[in-house]
C-alpha cells in the first residue's frame, strides 16, 4: 500500500511541475476570465441601451425647459435695454 502511496505521490508532482499541467492550468484560467468578460460586457451593453433610452425619453421636457429659459432671459434683457433708452432720453 506504502509503495502505491508513492508513486501517486510522485506521478502527481510530476504532472504538477509538467508543461501541460503548465499549459492546460493556464488555459482553464483563460477560458474563467474570458466567459466572465463576455457576461458583464452583455450586461454593460444592455445597461448602456436602457440609459440612452431613458435620456432620449428626457429630451422634448429639456428642450421646452431651455427654450423658456432662454425667453426669461430674452425679456430680462429687452426690459433692460428699455429702461436704459428710457432713462437717456429723461437725461437729455
Amino acid at each position: 500500500m506504502q509503495h502505491l502511496k508513492r508513486k501517486c505521490l510522485r506521478a502527481s508532482v510530476r504532472l504538477r511541475h509538467s508543461e501541460i499541467y503548465r499549459k492546460s492550468t493556464m488555459a482553464v484560467l483563460a477560458l474563467a476570465v474570458s466567459a466572465g468578460e463576455a457576461m458583464a460586457s452583455s450586461k454593460g451593453a444592455a445597461g448602456f441601451t436602457k440609459a440612452t433610452q431613458e435620456v432620449s425619453s428626457y429630451q422634448t421636457p429639456v428642450s421646452n425647459l431651455m427654450k423658456a429659459i432662454a425667453a426669461v432671459i430674452v425679456l430680462v434683457g429687452a426690459f433692460n435695454v428699455y429702461f436704459k433708452m428710457r432713462a437717456s432720453v429723461m437725461v437729455a
